[in-house]
């Protein structure tokens, strides 16, 4: 019976193993050419899954019945200050690096079947608007939405390593550009080191995929999303929330030297770490700001935390991530993690079939 049983384990491994070997890294489709206009376009699941780095974690049809501090909804909206989401982990003191692939939406504001910032978490934030895209930076207790206080980050897009965006099969709309909540399909955030990014592109703009690029997540989000909160030098002190309308940014990665236009591609993240950046990141020019406070941009997401209490699940998990800066990583330790996950189930399932 013994060796029966070790035959079997053998047999499934390998099995596991073969499996594995022929499951396609890349979808069909990428997800940020996946249409789904209006939140009620949204499928349960935007990634069509049994692909290499596993299955999507969470679902993108989100109400009432999801909302609240387990939620697992992978739908994000960027409306306006007071009405906004970030990515962030689903279990506590978690690195953006370790998560990267299964970060849930968090809103400042109830009604959109996620789960809710606890008040304080914004401190200071600041709202620009051009016609080519929206983009919010500012300061956050990352701690409230489930980040490492020490964490230096990284970025979630709707490109990943294998185009399946991080989160897989994340969703963004907004009615920035469009009168009702529309799909955008060009975005970034950055999070990490208390700071955050969301920056979202006009589908009608002039260059979403510029504008909105997501090759350059190793030099940070003064390079991607830059203001006076993510300048590195930045004094801004909590406190301060403003709308302006603003200048276009150049595209990331674009500069000018001696008169001649450049672009700069990071190296490899297996080349080691990033030590020259040959250009610096012009602040775009800003006009008719206006101030608001967070008493004002957040007292729904207030009362909402007072009733139905504030943060993430009880479960805990810690991890650790190496790099500085907004640092993301490859994936492929979820790669390897979700190889290991569907080897155990098969043994398993072996060991008690026998």
């Amino acid at each position: 019976m013994a060796r029966h049983t070790l035959f079997s384990l053998l047999m499934a491994m390998s099995a596991a193993t073969v499996a594995l070997a022929q499951l396609s890294t890349f979808p069909a489709t990428p997800l940020v050419s996946e249409h789904f206009p209006t939140p009620s376009d949204a499928p349960y699941h935007a990634d069509p899954g049994n692909l290499a780095r596993g299955n999507q974690t969470g679902y993108n049809i989100c109400n009432s019945t999801t909302e609240g501090p387990t939620s697992l909804c992978q739908t994000a909206y960027v409306n306006d200050l007071g009405d906004f989401c970030l990515w962030g982990p689903a279990q506590p003191n978690s690195t953006i690096a370790d998560t990267e692939g299964e970060v849930v939406a968090w809103c400042t504001v109830p009604g959109h079947g996620t789960r809710i910032m606890p008040e304080g978490t914004i401190t200071g934030a600041q709202l620009v608007k051009t016609p080519d895209y929206w983009m919010i930076t500012g300061l956050i207790q990352q701690s409230n939405i489930d980040i490492a206080s020490n964490d230096t980050g990284g970025e979630l897009d709707p490109g990943g390593q294998d185009l399946r965006g991080n989160p897989i099969g994340g969703l963004l709309y907004s009615t920035a550009f469009n009168t009702t909540e529309y799909q955008i399909n060009n975005w970034v955030n950055f999070m990490g080191s208390n700071q955050f990014c969301i920056k979202i592109c006009n589908p009608s703009g002039s260059n979403p995929e510029g504008y909105c690029q997501h090759t350059l997540d190793r030099i940070g989000s003064f390079y991607n999303c830059p203001s006076k909160y993510t300048q590195p030098t930045s004094s801004m002190q909590p406190g301060e929330f403003e709308i302006c309308d603003s200048d276009n940014m150049q595209i990331p990665g674009v500069y000018v030297e001696n008169g001649q236009t450049l672009s700069y591609s990071q190296p490899p993240e297996s080349l080691g770490g990033i030590t020259t950046i040959p250009y610096t990141p012009t602040i775009p020019s800003s006009s008719s700001c206006q101030t608001t406070s967070s008493a004002a941009l957040f007292a729904s997401a207030t009362a909402s935390a007072s009733a139905t209490g504030s943060g993430g699940s009880s479960a805990s998990r810690t991890s650790s991530a190496s790099g500085a800066g907004n640092t993301s990583t490859s994936g492929a330790e979820r790669t390897i993690g979700g190889a290991g996950a569907l080897v155990l189930g098969i043994v398993f399932s072996t060991l008690l079939l026998s």
